[in-house]
């Protein structure tokens, strides 16, 4: 007999932030980069599910998930895409730099993502150590980011309104307001 309350993870008693200065966020990925499958966590079941395979050609350009302990407007934990070197893998948890956001609708709802890079490490030197901001990442691959979020979203029939992008303070007052948004539903 099923349970529905089985949750074998739990994604929910990971912090938002992952160091006492709140400079960097966790997130938990749930796509990572250079599949065509997009897959996303299910609370229920404690489990990563496959939500859709992309048109043939389209994958996805660097690792997306969410950031724990969040709620958008969508009703879904705040989206955040991480710029790295290589993909990691469905379920893993990383530390990451807040560079900014994307600014988005689907079909009339606020669906904004936030954008970061993977928080800095000793010994090791990453393309994406020298980023603070958005603007410090080549133009040519936000320009690729923000295409692709508006292009796999059309193919899945949705109405797509890009509104630009926000800076790394905005991104952090977004996360706040979806972290007040979670803990009223959740009381």
């Amino acid at each position: 007999m099923a349970d529905s309350r089985i949750n074998p993870t739990n994604y929910d008693a990971i912090p938002t932030y992952s160091d006492k200065r709140e400079e960097c966020v966790h997130a938990v990925i749930e796509t990572p980069a250079l599949t065509r499958h997009k897959y996303a966590f299910v609370p229920t079941y404690g489990i990563f599910m496959l939500k859709q395979t992309l048109a043939e050609g389209l994958t996805w350009p660097y690792d997306y998930g969410f950031v724990p302990q969040t709620l958008a407007d969508d009703g879904d934990p705040t989206d955040i895409i991480v710029i790295n070197d290589a993909p990691t893998f469905t379920g893993c948890l990383l530390e990451v730099r807040i560079l900014g956001g994307i600014l988005l609708k689907k079909n009339g709802v606020v669906n904004n993502r936030l954008v970061g890079c993977l928080k800095k490490q000793d010994g090791v030197t990453l393309k994406t150590d020298a980023f603070e901001k958005l603007s410090d990442v080549p133009k040519d691959t936000m320009e690729g980011i923000e295409r692709f979020l508006v292009e796999y979203s059309v193919e899945e029939g949705n109405k797509i309104e890009y509104k630009g992008t926000c800076s790394r303070k905005k991104a952090f007052a977004m996360i706040e307001e979806d972290r007040k948004r979670r803990k009223k539903r959740t009381q």
